[in-house]
């Protein structure tokens, strides 16, 4: 490598490095050396990305507060209490999430959004990502809204705080995550994927993400867990028809329903999937983004 390749491949490591810093600033969390490292969108080795990162102190751009990195320009709030909050919920989510394991064909339950983040407060609830077996995704919602309604678990209009919210599910087979996901993929879906929290069938999950080209592309020095993910499935006819009776029911009932239709919406209604984000916020954090790193 020439003296200018090598700077050139300097820079992009220290650009790298401040657009993921200023995408968990619109979080408001700071990140440890090997959370950094792992979630660079640039492929390098750690003692590059150490010699970038102390550059960028030295410059005033970055700082480094009890083996956390964060932007100098970004003010981050204690997370104490957060925290505190956040492991209470992700206990909950561990307990239910053994229970719905013990579902045949449900696969994998993750936590993501802001409980898996831990940018959480007292009315966060628990955003679940359920994995099933290939057509099983709507019985599988009917069963677990039954249930977690019924306990009271189900977040609704009157309470929220520390309930259960059910609004994506996917099959084993997996989906095309920078077409399915979200209505802005950058800088949001490969770090919204990959700080999620597989609190049942992480080998499932994980499996998921690793065979997905775009993560793939996006997240170059991460380390893979090694379980893969297994396609499961079943000949009982009976439980593929209810699945594809709630299919269409659940088709109509969405369309039918007008949030559905708001200029903010990225509805993903099929056989393997239900993906509700009936006012998505990725092109709002994509611009809080921008932001960030242009004051950077």
């Amino acid at each position: 490598m020439s003296i200018i390749q090598a700077k050139r491949k300097e820079k992009q490591v220290r650009e790298a490095i401040v657009s993921l810093l200023a995408y968990f600033a619109v979080m408001d969390l700071m990140l440890d050396f090997d959370t950094l490292y792992a979630y660079l969108q640039i492929k390098s080795g750690q003692l590059m990305v150490k010699a970038q990162l102390n550059k960028l102190i030295k410059n005033g751009r970055v700082n480094k507060s009890k083996n956390y990195y964060g932007l100098t320009s970004h003010s981050y709030p204690k997370r104490a209490k957060t925290a505190i909050i956040q492991a209470k919920l992700l206990k909950k989510a561990q307990r239910w999430g053994r229970v719905m394991g013990l579902v045949p064909f449900i696969r994998s339950v993750v936590v993501v959004n802001s409980t898996a983040f831990g940018n959480v407060h007292p009315q966060s609830d628990i955003d679940l990502f359920i994995i099933t077996s290939p057509n099983r995704v709507f019985v599988a919602k009917g069963l677990l809204m039954f249930v977690l309604k019924s306990l009271r678990q189900l977040e609704d209009q009157f309470e929220s705080a520390g309930r259960f919210s059910l609004g994506m599910f996917l099959t084993t087979r997996g989906a095309k995550m920078e077409k399915d996901m979200m209505k802005v993929n950058n800088p949001h879906l490969a770090y919204w994927l990959i700080t999620a929290k597989p609190v049942y069938g992480p080998g499932v999950w994980y499996g998921i993400l690793k065979n997905d080209s775009y993560i793939q592309s996006k997240l170059p020095n991460y380390i893979w867990h090694k379980p893969s993910t297994r396609i499961y499935t079943s000949g009982l006819k009976i439980i593929d028809k209810l699945d594809d009776i709630g299919y269409r029911r659940h088709l109509r009932h969405t369309a039918s329903q007008p949030k559905s239709h708001h200029p903010d919406a990225f509805i993903r209604v099929r056989p393997d999937i239900i993906n509700l984000h009936h006012k998505g916020t990725s092109d709002v954090i994509a611009n809080k983004w921008k932001d960030i790193v242009l004051k950077s």
